[in-house]
């Protein structure tokens, strides 16, 4: 609020029509009161702070700003055609309606609303035509040429939010993690000696959730262990140097297996948002957790991303 305060302050003693809502300036822009200079740098500056404070999170609003934008550089085009054409330009209030249609049907992306205000302001049905021309010039300029969406959206995406409507989204964000997470996990060391190794699979999990320095860093199937295990044993039959050869320590990083980065995920998150930590951190499991106590975290599960897919699949089935 502070910086956006400042960067504020030139504008209002260069441009002081850039202050407040300026409902006032559009009015004086329709009455064609107000010369071409002035309008043109009114409608720069606002546009230029307007983006900077939208940009330093202001809760400030994009209506009010967006008409006054479009009046004064709609005014000040109309100045320029009635330079070019004096004897067949309209006048100057046409062009600022016109302008804040445009503005309105770009800013928005909602043409059919800004006709509509076009024609709520007018009351005058032959707008309708030239405001169609402009007012879907500058949405499909703004859509197609620069790729650009609703401003609303936009503000929702840069926020995190989720405004995705579409079925497979309304499905997920019903279901918990919790619901389709794997619980046959159990959470171990590194490195362990074969005796331990033979102890964690004896309670028969399918999974084991390695922990490093920074909390669990990798998660492994049990039957990996397993195997290393059968394959490193030593025979009867073997001689004391083949015996020598087989580590006493295991490594869950070392050994052959298709271990799996993770990341974490809460108790109460929504499938959603468990595929949206999927496609952010592009690890290939999640461990889900929940805070039990101040700095301690308890894993209930494992959810993979195949996981996810299969219970849609599921239920559309």
């Amino acid at each position: 609020l502070t910086i956006a305060g400042l960067l504020m302050v030139p504008f209002a003693i260069v441009v002081p029509e850039v202050m407040g809502i300026g409902y006032d300036t559009v009015q004086h822009t329709l009455d064609n009161q107000l010369p071409f200079w002035l309008l043109l740098g009114a409608g720069i500056a606002k546009l230029i702070i307007t983006s900077v404070t939208l940009g330093l999170g202001m809760p400030s609003g994009v209506i009010g700003p967006t008409l006054f934008m479009g009046a004064t550089l709609g005014g000040a085009m109309g100045l320029i055609g009635a330079q070019i054409f004096p004897d067949t330009a309209s006048s100057v209030g046409f062009y600022a309606m016109l302008g804040m249609g445009a503005m309105m049907g770009a800013v928005l992306q909602a043409p059919l609303a800004a006709l509509m205000a076009l024609m709520e302001l007018t009351r005058n049905p032959n707008i309708i035509l030239p405001g169609m021309l402009v007012i879907t010039t500058a949405s499909l300029v703004t859509s197609e040429a620069f790729g650009k969406k609703s401003l609303f959206l936009t503000i929702l995406k840069s926020q995190g939010l989720s405004y995705q409507n579409s079925p497979v989204i309304q499905a997920l964000r019903r279901v918990s993690v919790g619901a389709i997470m794997d619980r046959s996990i159990l959470r171990t060391e590194r490195f362990l000696s074969r005796e331990e190794a033979g102890k964690i699979l004896k309670s028969e999990p399918k999974w084991l959730v390695v922990e490093g320095s920074n909390g669990p860093t990798a998660l492994l199937p049990a039957v990996d262990l397993a195997r290393y295990l059968e394959d490193t044993k030593p025979s009867a039959s073997s001689g004391q140097e083949d015996e020598a050869e087989v580590p006493e320590q295991v490594d869950l990083m070392d050994i052959p297996a298709n271990r799996r980065d993770i990341a974490p995920v809460q108790y109460q998150a929504t499938l959603e948002e468990a595929l949206n930590e999927f496609e952010h951190t592009s690890v290939e499991a999640l461990y889900v957790q929940r805070h039990v106590a101040p700095m301690i975290q308890r894993i209930y599960g494992v959810v993979l991303k195949a996981d996810i897919e299969s219970y849609y699949q599921y239920r559309r089935s």
